[in-house]
């Protein structure tokens, strides 16, 4: 009967270890612009990521899908803000078949600095989108789009994903049911 109970109590002891263990790597968040008719706007909102640029709309992109496109006057860039921060950033930047364009993601830290860059350089030939994607600890903003565009042209923006910084709630959780499972071993070897 006391084996019984041991083994029910550690059961119980493990799952919130489990759990912990399990949140430890946040889930991706993906922001699609599907469902927004925005336009002429300076700044969205959604899942805690901010985006800016001095004008921007959403409009159908060459993957069929509605995205972000900057419109302003000479063009510049996306830039996404995150809250709390994120391990890494992809996003799904392209163009209709018109001109030949350098595609950039950038991510920065809280202090301005860069931690890296990525970029993909399309064809005037190339109609579609391409994901750009970069991973580092830290990550406080990215700003992504185009440079040395013919024409000056913007390039859509699509499926801004994030696996955001896990939150420290998460690793109190791993380390209390980690410190319960080291009371449960401890008691178990007293008990034998």
């Amino acid at each position: 009967m006391k084996k019984n109970t041991l083994i029910i109590y550690s059961i119980a002891l493990f799952a919130p270890f489990a759990f912990a263990a399990s949140s430890v790597h946040a889930a991706p968040i993906t922001i699609n612009f599907d469902a927004l008719s925005l336009s002429g706007v300076s700044s969205y909102t959604e899942s805690g990521v901010t985006f800016t640029a001095p004008s921007f709309s959403t409009l159908e992109s060459p993957n069929g899908t509605f995205a972000l496109l900057e419109e302003s006057s000479p063009r510049n860039f996306l830039r996404a803000d995150i809250s709390g921060g994120a391990v890494s950033v992809s996003v799904d930047l392209g163009d209709f078949d018109f001109d030949s364009d350098l595609l950039f993601l950038e991510v920065f830290d809280s202090s301005d600095t860069s931690l890296g860059r990525t970029e993909f350089f399309i064809e005037a030939s190339f109609e579609g989108m391409e994901t750009l994607s970069l991973s580092t600890p830290g990550i406080s903003y990215a700003i992504f789009g185009a440079i040395d565009a013919v024409n000056g042209s913007s390039v859509y923006a699509d499926n801004f994903t994030i696996t955001a910084i896990p939150e420290p709630e998460t690793y109190a959780m791993l380390l209390a049911g980690l410190g319960l499972l080291g009371f449960t071993a401890r008691r178990r070897k007293q008990n034998v």
